[in-house]
């Protein structure tokens, strides 16, 4: 059985802001699982290119989920315009699709 799982994927500023999301998002069984790690992103930005040193966020959920994850990150985010995406998990045992499915269960 396909359960549809997702990583959603954001970028914060700091540790501060990502370990605030990452809670938010389990507390709301939003998510099963948050990871955040530092990253340097190089991007254009009004006609500019930048260099930011940021926490990049990759939440589990499912598919059902990603509405409502994004509108949560659109409240909590820091960032004009973030990054709010979704990668389809194609591959994964039956235990851990169980898992994200029983942890974010309305």
């Amino acid at each position: 059985m396909k359960d549809n799982l997702i990583q959603v994927q954001t970028t914060v500023l700091t540790e501060k802001e990502a370990r605030s999301i990452a809670h938010i998002m389990n507390e709301e069984k939003l998510s099963a699982s948050v990871q955040f790690f530092p990253i340097v992103s190089i991007y254009t930005w009004n006609g500019q290119l930048e260099e930011s040193e940021e926490f990049l966020i990759i939440i589990r959920s499912t598919q059902n989920r990603f509405e409502k994850i994004k509108k949560r990150l659109e409240e909590l985010h820091s960032y004009e315009l973030p990054q709010i995406t979704s990668i389809k998990i194609d591959n994964y045992s039956q235990e851990y699709s169980n898992w994200i499915v029983k942890e974010t269960r309305e």
